[in-house]
């Protein structure tokens, strides 16, 4: 292993909620149905898919744990919306492009609510800003490049910037409820620094 590596997973294995194995097992489910569902079968508006996949990746960063776990909702929904081929009209076909820097983006954000909440234990109202700005300028930076390099129309600059920040904030908002019902009905982790 690199020396990366380890801290990596450590950071991937973390979760905030001490839940069951059962709980984890459905938990997984429903993330993974609407991290596939929503932009197979919804499509659009961008605003709406968006959102829903930003609520999966949070959840995510808040308490799934593992690598099996984490790559398939990082990854499925940017398959999704290629395969539901609506989300961008006549533009989809140029999202092939850019699926691999959502994957990173979509990484970013999970990553960060691991390291930030889950491991820091800071303010979710303060990570989910942060998380935010980092995945959609990550984003819109590579959509920049491509649309500088003529490799995707400019109509992505809008979808991979202040889209992206507005679909994971609105995200966020939506799983602050549900982590307040984690946080009801299941104990904090206790983890060593």
């Amino acid at each position: 292993m690199t020396s990366i590596s380890v801290p990596l997973n450590n950071l991937v294995n973390r979760k905030v909620y001490e839940t069951s194995k059962v709980m984890d097992i459905i938990e997984f489910s429903i993330l993974s149905a609407v991290a596939v569902l929503i932009p197979l079968l919804l499509r659009h508006p961008q605003l709406l898919v968006g959102s829903a996949v930003n609520f999966v990746l949070i959840m995510a960063g808040i308490n799934v744990k593992g690598w099996k776990k984490i790559i398939p909702l990082v990854v499925l929904p940017g398959v999704s919306a290629l395969a539901g081929g609506y989300l961008f009209g006549p533009f989809t076909v140029f999202l092939m492009y850019l699926v691999p820097f959502v994957w990173i983006g979509n990484s970013i954000l999970v990553l960060i609510f691991k390291w930030l909440y889950a491991v820091k234990r800071a303010n979710y109202f303060v990570v989910l800003p942060i998380a935010a700005i980092l995945k959609a300028g990550f984003l819109f930076g590579m959509a920049f490049l491509l649309v500088e390099s003529s490799v995707v129309p400019s109509v992505f600059l809008k979808a991979m910037g202040m889209t992206q920040f507005l679909t994971a904030l609105i995200g966020g908002l939506a799983v602050f409820p549900v982590n307040l019902l984690y946080r009801r009905y299941f104990p904090k982790k206790q983890h060593e620094e």
